[in-house]
């Protein structure tokens, strides 16, 4: 199973932000079909993935039987799923969504789906790409969008490209809750004529855009509310990995230069603690300077592989309950607070994303206790 059909799994949930994203594209896109003209209407959609946001509209939409169009899926296993779920008479292609050359024949289009496009491409590609859209779209046409809003808020390019390119803006939905916006533009200004092999983006991935972990596949792309209950679950099941050894095998060092499973525990225990502090402190003090935590000192300051495990352990479920119980008194502007913070790079970081890299590090030292890994490969607190 390639990373991207993996990646999909997160639909099954639906408290996830992506669930709840394809909630707010459906509804966008069943609304730009209610405001369409009667006649055929043609879309295309740009890298759809398993096809669900178009799908879940036109399978039941008055307007349905109107509804032509092609989508482009590189990823063969999800373009398959793709052609499943939607009718035949629109053309799953498994091939290169960021060539104006996949849609030959397709275009110019009255809908035009971007969805999942612009949070993986550098931002540079997404003024490109939608400098390319009116050679896409027909006259009036409709584009929906998607993109996370982490800092730099790639949201701001995109709203900002769809004004210079000649669209007015219908619609964009951003929850307080969620760090994602949907955003929905129409075609004002007369669309360009259509140009084959044109290439509008670089699809770079998520990952490499915003710090996802190549080691434990760990993405910082929760939500508040998850964060808040992640760190309980992340934590519970880290505690369970370590419960299940014995005293002894708890204390023992896989390897001269790898923690034992102990001192996986105390450290995980004291960023816990330090995690609420620098929250709180961030809610004090603008922008402060949030300190390392020593974390290779305190394992033999404090002698960690000394410590008792069962009190180690309930110390680290402790810890968790009381950051989640801090992050989960915070508004919105709370969340939004700054401080600068060490990793990977000295670079100012909110409480939100102090929040998604805490539930990181919980997920990631779960898989190290399992695995045995270098303390060196961790990502630091």
């Amino acid at each position: 199973m390639s990373r991207w059909v993996d990646w999909h799994t997160a639909y099954e949930d639906p408290d996830s932000p992506l669930s709840r994203r394809l909630v707010l594209v459906q509804q966008q896109i069943a609304d730009a079909l209610d405001a369409m003209p009667a006649g055929p209407i043609r879309v295309i959609s740009m890298c759809p993935g398993e096809g669900r946001d178009l799908a879940g509209v036109v399978a039941d939409h008055p307007r349905r039987l109107d509804v032509t169009g092609r989508v482009v899926e590189l990823d063969p296993e999800l373009a398959r799923r793709a052609r499943a779920a939607l009718p035949d008479r629109i053309e799953v292609v498994c091939g290169d969504a960021s060539t104006t050359s996949s849609y030959t024949g397709a275009v110019p289009a009255d809908l035009v789906l971007a969805c999942g496009v612009f949070g993986n491409i550098v931002e540079a590609d997404i003024t490109r790409t939608v400098g390319a859209l009116p050679s896409l779209c027909a006259a009036g046409a409709t584009v929906i969008w998607t993109r996370h809003r982490r800092t730099p808020d790639g949201t701001v390019v995109a709203r900002a490209a769809f004004r210079d390119a000649g669209f007015d803006e219908v619609a964009f939905v951003a929850p307080d809750a969620f760090l994602f916006g949907v955003g929905v533009n129409r075609l004002v200004a007369d669309h360009a004529p259509f140009e084959p092999g044109v290439e509008m983006f670089r699809f770079v991935g998520f990952d490499a855009l915003n710090g996802g972990c190549v080691e434990c596949g760990f993405v910082y792309d929760l939500g508040r509310a998850e964060i808040v209950d992640q760190l309980n679950t992340e934590a519970e099941s880290f505690v369970a990995r370590v419960d299940e050894l014995s005293d002894g095998d708890a204390r023992q060092r896989p390897a001269p230069e790898v923690w034992s499973a102990l001192e996986y525990a105390c450290h995980v225990r004291d960023m816990l603690i330090v995690q609420r502090e620098r929250v709180e402190l961030m809610q004090r003090d603008d922008q402060p300077t949030l300190v390392p935590m020593g974390r290779d000192e305190r394992v033999i300051a404090d002698r960690y592989n000394d410590q008792e495990p069962v009190t180690v352990t309930r110390a680290v479920l402790a810890a968790a309950r009381s950051l989640a119980e801090v992050l989960s008194t915070l508004d919105s502007a709370g969340w939004q607070r700054t401080g600068l913070y060490t990793y990977p790079t000295t670079e100012v970081r909110t409480v939100e994303w102090i929040g998604n890299h805490t539930v990181h590090e919980l997920q990631h030292h779960g898989h190290d206790v399992a695995n045995g890994v270098v303390a060196s490969s961790h990502p630091p607190a």
